[in-house]
């Protein structure tokens, strides 16, 4: 049996254990947990970083797209709805898809639709209606998130949460290069209004996984929130539980998941604007991370899953907070080069690598600490701590870029010394997860 905080599996022979993985891949959930794992990956990026370079070719200010990042928000404070989305059974389809499904088929159809609006708008009809269907979309995605966490959760058993987490993060990688390098490669070709409009229209894959999933069958309570007092205890209880699970060492975990992917967090809305200001074209820079970032990526998701068996999941989320923060020093030499296609490469790989095999730790872990009575309450918690102060932090990278810019005679050399500041955000996590390694091993031997 798996450690719930270390991930660390009990010995046993590694024959057993590969014919087992190899059992469990062609299991249907496997293979939906990645399709689903596409759905809301694609949907985060096309909001939050492929629309920093759609609007910087339009001209906007870098100030304006480090704030327009903040429609992200949704995705870090999904947490407050998730209680709701646990306990609240939707009219007719509830009844026909059952309870996860049904949540997860309305996120996906206005998915669709709001980028369809934005596709139709475009930033040229004015900022406000532009920015208000992208908040639309990260709403209805974040509100996806939350029924496809605690889809996946609850149809893996425990032994299966490693692999169902890597299936879905490989989803995930593979939707943020879908929302990432076809439509840059797109956008050349038909326009950046065609592309996401053809990116939209992709979701079709998602309503049909959504129909092709089976229900989980874990008991829900659609008993109704009468009054404040119960619609604040629906939102205290995930939170009660998770102190009563993990007892003192809650506080470590809780401000470990917030600070963990800072480092990427405060980089992401200037890597676009930076590939533009260097001259790179869409074609280019689709190129380059479809051969060299999402290969990097999954090669990352692989090693986690396999480092995690071997050495704990702890053990890899330090392996990953170091490299995601000396990764951001690629983008730096990137930017101090001018342009150069050769530390493009090495830029894209290291980030790529080192952002899935954090992702696949990161995930596998929280999934450990969630309790069934409020699977998707306590990871939409845990999720959306992920990214609450890795998005408020980036909504201001464009402002500070723009400052720096404004004290030094290159603008390059500004974008260099921001990504360098940035990696200093690594040391917090690094620190928390030895604090927490030696608590766990004060418990096991008192």
């Amino acid at each position: 049996m798996a450690d719930l905080r270390t991930g660390q599996d009990e010995p046993q022979g590694q024959r057993t254990a590969l014919r087992r993985v190899l059992l469990s891949l062609r299991q249907p959930k496997v293979a939906l947990a990645t399709v689903f794992g596409v759905a809301t990956g694609m949907p985060p990026v096309m909001v939050g970083v492929t629309l920093g370079l759609w609007l910087r070719q339009e001209g906007v200010a870098l100030s304006a797209i480090g704030f327009m990042s903040w429609v992200g928000v949704f995705f870090a404070t999904k947490f407050l709805w998730a209680p709701f989305v646990d306990r609240i059974r939707l009219p007719w389809l509830g009844r026909r898809l059952g309870h996860r499904r049904s949540w997860m088929l309305l996120g996906q159809a206005v998915v669709m639709i709001a980028i369809l609006g934005m596709a139709v708008v475009g930033p040229g009809a004015g900022l406000q209606a532009f920015a208000a269907l992208a908040m639309l979309t990260a709403f209805a995605s974040a509100t996806q998130d939350i029924s496809v966490d605690a889809w996946r959760i609850e149809s893996a058993a425990n032994a299966e949460q490693d692999l169902v987490a890597s299936a879905y993060t490989f989803g995930l990688r593979s939707g943020y290069f879908f929302g990432n390098a076809p439509i840059l490669a797109g956008s050349a070709l038909i326009g950046w209004s065609g592309a996401y409009a053809l990116a939209a229209l992709g979701g079709v894959l998602g309503l049909a996984a959504i129909l092709l999933a089976r229900e989980p069958q874990a008991a829900r309570d659609f008993k109704p929130l009468q009054g404040p007092r119960a619609t604040l205890a629906a939102l205290w209880t995930p939170v009660r539980l998770f102190i009563h699970d993990h007892g003192r060492i809650a506080g470590i975990m809780l401000l470990l998941t917030a600070l963990y992917f800072v480092p990427d967090g405060i980089i992401a809305p200037m890597v676009g604007p930076l590939y533009i200001d260097l001259g790179y074209q869409g074609a280019e820079i689709a190129a380059v991370r479809t051969v060299f970032g999402i290969t990097a990526a999954l090669l990352g998701v692989i090693t986690a899953g396999v480092l995690g068996m071997r050495f704990g999941t702890l053990a890899v989320l330090g392996l990953g907070a170091a490299l995601s923060a000396v990764s951001n020093l690629g983008f730096t030499a990137l930017s101090l080069s001018g342009g150069s296609r050769a530390i493009w490469i090495i830029a894209v790989a290291i980030e790529g690598f080192s952002a899935g095999l954090a992702q696949t730790a990161m995930l596998a872990w929280a999934g450990r600490l969630t309790n069934v009575k409020a699977t998707a309450a306590q990871f939409a918690l845990l999720s959306s701590l992920m990214t609450l102060l890795p998005g408020f932090l980036g909504g201001f990278a464009g402002l500070a870029v723009e400052t720096l810019q404004s004290s030094m005679a290159d603008p390059l050399a500004g974008y260099a010394t921001y990504f360098a500041l940035t990696t200093c955000a690594g040391a917090g996590p690094l620190a928390l997860i030895l604090l927490l390694q030696r608590c766990i091993q004060a418990r096991r031997n008192p």
